[in-house]
């Protein structure tokens, strides 16, 4: 009766280091995406920035010499433009891209060290218990606790499996992401649209 008892602890100590195994896997893939993801997002919207500098530049010098009502309405235009780069700068460097990737690429390769020690214990002969168990769980933890977590879509594209079984959900958020970068490229166009349009309908009232 102890001698399956035993057994059936072990059955369940082993369930439970597989399971803790596939856990610190697919976290460290997660991980790994939303590294990616916010890399990404990091390096469009530097290059989105570049762009609406290098707007607010072309239209400086070509107001250069504009006088009167002209002169006026090219200050106006200038000064929005100013604002909004400056708007987005801000919005930009509060949503700390860059540091916050490094912060998920460190932690899975500190998930990826743990990950390999659980694979050399695999290779000695060192008895499974649940104290051992217990030890990998902690560090598991300790790992984890206090660190910013790994979004939904981070999981859903961190394996093929997960990509297949969430595919709708992932398709919708590409879409939504095009749709946002893309609202963000032409947001300047629609900004000087709207001014003069604005300008316009001054002007026939006056």
């Amino acid at each position: 009766m102890t001698c399956e008892k035993e057994k059936t602890e072990l059955t369940l100590i082993e369930k439970e280091f597989r399971h803790l195994k596939n856990r610190i896997k697919s976290t460290r893939k997660a991980r790994i995406e939303a590294s990616k993801r916010l890399r990404n997002k990091n390096d469009f919207y530097e290059k989105i920035l570049n762009f609406y500098s290098l707007i607010v530049l072309v239209l400086s010098i070509w107001f250069l010499n504009k006088q009167g009502v002209e002169g006026i309405t090219a200050t106006k235009i200038l000064l929005v433009l100013s604002l909004s780069l400056t708007f987005v700068t801000l919005f930009i460097n509060s949503r700390n891209y860059k540091e916050r990737a490094g912060n998920f690429e460190t932690n899975y390769q500190q998930l990826d060290v743990l990950v390999n020690r659980i694979d050399r214990f695999l290779t000695t002969n060192e008895e499974l218990n649940a104290l051992k168990l217990k030890e990998f769980q902690r560090e598991y933890e300790k790992l984890i606790i206090g660190k910013e977590n790994h979004t939904n879509i981070d999981f859903y594209v961190s394996t093929p499996e997960n990509l297949e079984q969430f595919k709708f959900k992932v398709y919708f958020y590409w879409f939504k992401n095009i749709v946002m970068k893309l609202a963000v490229v032409i947001f300047p166009l629609l900004l000087l649209l709207l001014i003069f349009i604005f300008s316009k309908l001054l002007s026939l009232f006056n």
